[in-house]
């Protein structure tokens, strides 16, 4: 039987042919839904600018420009503040997700009067090191960044991250057995917890926007006997304090958890300078002691 215009037949393949370019639109916009959602989604974690917000001479401390790169990597750049005095040790800093390290060199300031050079350092994207950031990239920032510290004071050095720079100091240092300890602050045990804390009603969106992978939690076990401190500030409205709980509880020993209560997501430095100082060095005394990890 001969299908005719307006016959039932035609009708129906007609619609089936409409059918199957929805379809097709949706599953592609789907795609492209998904792709733009875990752009925008990892995305969120980084925020840098190349505002120059203060100079070594601001922040009173001497400071000598370096570069170095990871493999493959693009030319990062970083400040050296070397030790008044006798070193006593040398600190890897891992600054947070916003500006670069003329904003955060504050919270490290400090350290060079008290006898421990600081390497402070910009990861790709970030002031003015070259490329652009992606999660991988401040992984493989960190290494390259340790391994310069290490090629200056092979046997003392400590990684010192903040809220991302802990996550990201703690996945570089446990590649690294070198490194004697982590001092992790207002920092998160991973990426999509996070992100789910932060989002609650967008949460069952997260295994989708957020991508798997590099969390620090996933490598803690790698650092014993290497001791690890979390600092979090009890009133952290950024990375909450029940975060910073959980990366305690999942490191592995030697470990310990110093909360300070009025704090909030800004180093606790700001707020109990002294005694943030008298436990600082008592933590790098502690690394220094501990037995070393094997590699």
């Amino acid at each position: 039987m001969q299908a005719t215009h307006g016959s039932p037949f035609l009708l129906m393949a007609k619609r089936r042919s409409a059918l199957r370019r929805i379809l097709r639109v949706l599953v592609l916009t789907a795609i492209l839904a998904v792709i733009m959602l875990r752009w925008l989604g990892d995305g969120l974690f980084y925020h840098p600018d190349r505002r120059v917000y203060g100079s070594p001479v601001d922040y009173g401390v001497a400071a000598e420009q370096v570069s170095f790169a990871a493999p493959r990597g693009p030319l990062l750049h970083g400040w050296w503040l070397p030790a008044t005095g006798e070193a006593r040790g040398t600190v890897v800093y891992c600054h947070g997700n916003a500006a670069n390290l003329t904003r955060h060199a504050r919270y490290v300031s400090w350290l060079p009067a008290r006898g421990y050079s600081v390497l402070l350092f910009d990861y790709r994207g970030y002031g003015a090191s070259a490329g652009s950031v992606t999660r991988a990239g401040t992984i493989e920032d960190a290494t390259a960044a340790i391994d310069f510290a290490l090629s200056r004071d092979p046997d003392r050095v400590v990684v010192f991250g903040h809220s991302l720079g802990g996550a990201v100091g703690l996945r570089a240092a446990a590649d690294r057995p070198a490194v004697r300890g982590v001092i992790a602050e207002s920092t998160f045990p991973n990426y999509r917890e996070i992100a789910r804390v932060k989002t609650p009603w967008l949460a069952w969106l997260v295994p989708l926007a957020i991508s798997s992978g590099y969390d620090p939690d996933a490598v803690l076990h790698q650092l014993a006997p290497a001791p690890i401190l979390v600092i979090h500030g009890g009133r952290d409205h950024i990375v909450p304090i029940a975060l910073g709980e959980q990366l305690y509880e999942r490191a592995s020993e030697p470990k310990a958890l110093w909360v300070i209560p009025e704090a909030a997501h800004a180093s606790p430095w700001t707020v109990r300078p002294d005694e943030f100082e008298r436990r600082f060095e008592a933590f790098f005394a502690e690394a220094m002691r501990s037995e070393r990890r094997p590699g």
